[in-house]
């Protein structure tokens, strides 16, 4: 088995990543209304539902890292409490474990490509046309910027 290391793929790859990331923190930031503060509050209000939402967004979103990230800006913005966010980052580590599970249910006859290439492309044919509607241009900005930056 042959196997070429391509620097500038990695390089790029990791550059993408980076990008997307950026693109959903901002984002996040813009959406983050009274609405958004109540649905976070809503999910970790407690211990149970914290460690719950945690392990979910992380069995969807398929990267523990990024779940990680969104709560430490979450907890640092005051959007919820430090308690809540650990519990949710403990749960995120339990979502990594069914991400785990679900590769073993589905294998790898699941092509990941067939629904997150086409979230990607609404998501910026959304940016194109939602120019003049900011509340639309943060939706679309962060359904583009998570399905791009977590599928690379």
């Amino acid at each position: 088995m042959n196997q070429n290391f391509d620097a500038w793929q990695l390089v790029a790859g990791i550059g993408v990543f980076l990008f997307g990331m950026i693109l959903l923190e901002e984002s996040v930031k813009a959406l983050s209304g009274k609405a958004f503060r109540r649905m976070i509050k809503n999910y970790t209000d407690g211990r149970l539902k914290a460690i719950a939402s945690g392990a979910l967004v992380t069995a969807i979103l398929q990267i523990s890292s990024a779940v990680s990230l969104m709560v430490l800006a979450f907890v640092g913005a005051g959007v919820m409490s430090m308690e809540n966010g650990i519990c949710v980052i403990m749960g995120s580590n339990i979502g990594t474990t069914f991400t785990a599970w679900i590769v073993a249910t589905l294998g790898f006859k699941f092509n990941i490509e067939s629904f997150a290439l086409p979230l990607v492309g609404i998501g910026g044919i959304g940016l194109i046309f939602s120019a003049p509607h900011r509340s639309f241009s943060s939706q679309a900005d962060f359904l583009s910027a998570a399905v791009f930056s977590f599928s690379v």
